[in-house]
């Protein structure tokens, strides 16, 4: 596989801006009253860059390089991931002489993962904690797949989103509540591009990220998990942008013969040990 220069370094953010407040009451972090805000020509301008960007990432293959750093302890993996908007993901870890040792499945409704060498087979719904499980690191696939592809976790929505600034770092704050979550965007206001972000749900703040531009292309990506001190840096070592991609590679797979079988819904944790 070989990377292609997406428009706009691939960053992408989504569907709108609105110019009124939010209808949403209850911010974890309430933003300062004396934000500059955009005017409506400026406004509308960003919302049909923004919309035109959207459409122009569906699909991905990538091998990825990752480091993890979980409290004083670092380790590193390589994955192939294959991803379609809006949920479906396939991550495969290599492991040593590069055969697969762990395969992770999800449609964005359930979830399931195959430890080859040790013949154990996980399966339950896709929620962030058994996201957690399999891969170490809280977060929804729907949310993954997006980040992955340079767009926020969050698919903006034109009647729950403000807008404010640029502010003195030349950044706009993009701000959006959606059922239990709320996304705090800043974007460049040179080219639009997705500097950084972060998701809260109703209690705490969830996951950070932030992208750093590695050459051409899509841009290098650390997610950080405060309440577990988790981090992972994400460097794109090859990618594919917007292939076509086979249905059977997001099909559940049934259990391995003689697999040890883990029901995650069930409170399970299953014991993998990663390459």
């Amino acid at each position: 596989m070989t990377g292609t220069r997406p428009p706009l370094c691939l960053v992408a953010l989504i569907t709108g801006v609105a110019l009124s407040a939010c209808a949403h009451a209850s911010y974890l972090v309430p933003e300062a009253k004396d934000l500059p805000r955009p005017s409506r020509p400026v406004a509308q301008g960003i919302l049909q860059a923004l919309q035109e960007r959207e459409a122009t990432v569906t699909t991905l293959q990538a091998v990825l390089d990752l480091t993890v750093r979980r409290g004083g302890s670092q380790e590193y993996r390589q994955e192939v991931v294959a991803i379609e908007r809006p949920d479906l993901i396939r991550l495969e870890s290599i492991g040593w002489g590069g055969f697969t040792s762990l395969v992770v499945l999800s449609d964005g409704h359930r979830l399931v993962a195959h430890a080859l060498l040790q013949n154990i087979f996980v399966e339950g719904s896709a929620t962030p904690d058994n996201v957690a499980a399999v891969t170490g690191l809280r977060v929804a696939p729907a949310h993954l797949v997006r980040l992955l592809l340079g767009l926020p976790p969050l698919s903006v929505q034109i009647e729950q989103t403000e807008l404010y600034g640029p502010d003195d770092d030349h950044a706009y704050l993009l701000r959006e509540q959606e059922s239990s979550f709320t996304q705090r965007l800043w974007l460049s206001d040179n080219d639009l591009s997705l500097l950084r972000g972060e998701l809260y749900d109703r209690t705490s703040l969830r996951l950070r990220f932030r992208y750093t531009p590695t050459g051409h292309g899509l841009h290098s990506l650390l997610l950080e998990e405060p309440l577990k001190q988790v981090a992972v840096e994400v460097s794109y070592r090859s990618y594919n942008l917007n292939p076509e991609l086979p249905r059977e590679l997001f099909e559940i797979p049934q259990p391995a013969q003689g697999a040890q079988v883990v029901d995650l819904d069930a409170g399970l944790t299953p014991l993998l040990r990663f390459p």
